[in-house]
């Protein structure tokens, strides 16, 4: 082992050149004051419009946006499961079941965590506009992830869920549960994920996140930037962009 020579005449410059610049800059003096900072505004810009926003940030994330309305939601629904060729699809809602039976649509309603299925459909009620994330809570979810547990992930909510940021979410939630704590499982934002001669390759790891909005009037809504739904008539292999 090498000695140490504490009066190492190199290492004793290397000090005396450190504590010279602190000196120098506690001595320095600066001309302009600093300005103050004003801790009442906000710290983000306000959104002009959050249905907008949220689709814009969905589809940039990697999401898959499918605009939609209450009546024409299940014919939609059915074209997804038909056209990807689903097996099973993990369905969570009661009430949709009877409908998937008419369409022949084959579903089931738990799984085992290990047993992963070709899709997942889920109810949220809450998406944040800022960041293109959609939130599940327990009350929609069987469990603890929505990860982890198919390929394609389908989620069905309404423009009315959209708000501006994690913060108005949350703030709702607690007012909608008077103040006492809410269920709010997880916050999942959609990802590229690894592509193989150009396609995209999805897993349970890295699901598609594929999202059917039905669309309300509200106060601030604007023309969807998204491409108009395709024919009901028309069948598609792909979920629409």
């Amino acid at each position: 082992m090498p000695d140490f020579n504490p009066i190492d005449p190199q290492l004793l410059a290397g000090k005396e050149s450190i504590r010279r610049n602190i000196r120098n800059g506690l001595a320095y003096k600066s001309a302009a004051p600093f300005d103050m900072v004003e801790t009442t505004d906000e710290l983000f810009d306000p959104i002009p419009n959050r249905f907008v926003t949220f689709v814009e940030n969905f589809r940039a994330a990697g999401g898959k946006y499918i605009p939609c309305t209450t009546q024409n939601m299940v014919q939609y629904l059915v074209k997804i499961a038909q056209g990807q060729h689903y097996n099973v699809l993990l369905n969570t809602s009661p009430n949709l079941g009877a409908y998937l039976d008419k369409y022949k649509v084959r579903h089931v309603n738990a799984i085992n965590l290990n047993e992963p299925v070709d899709a997942a459909l889920f109810f949220s009620d809450v998406l944040i506009a800022r960041s293109g994330a959609i939130g599940f809570t327990q009350s929609v979810a069987q469990y603890a992830s929505v990860k982890n547990l198919a390929k394609d992930i389908i989620v069905v909510s309404r423009e009315r869920c959209i708000f501006s940021d994690y913060e108005e979410a949350l703030a709702y939630q607690r007012q909608r549960n008077n103040n006492e704590a809410f269920p709010m499982t997880e916050f999942v934002v959609p990802t590229h994920p690894e592509e193989i001669n150009g396609k995209p390759q999805f897993s349970p790891r890295e699901p598609r996140i594929i999202l059917m909005l039905i669309e309300e009037p509200r106060p601030d809504a604007q023309p969807t930037p998204a491409p108009e739904a395709q024919p009901e008539n028309e069948a598609s292999d792909e979920p629409q962009d």
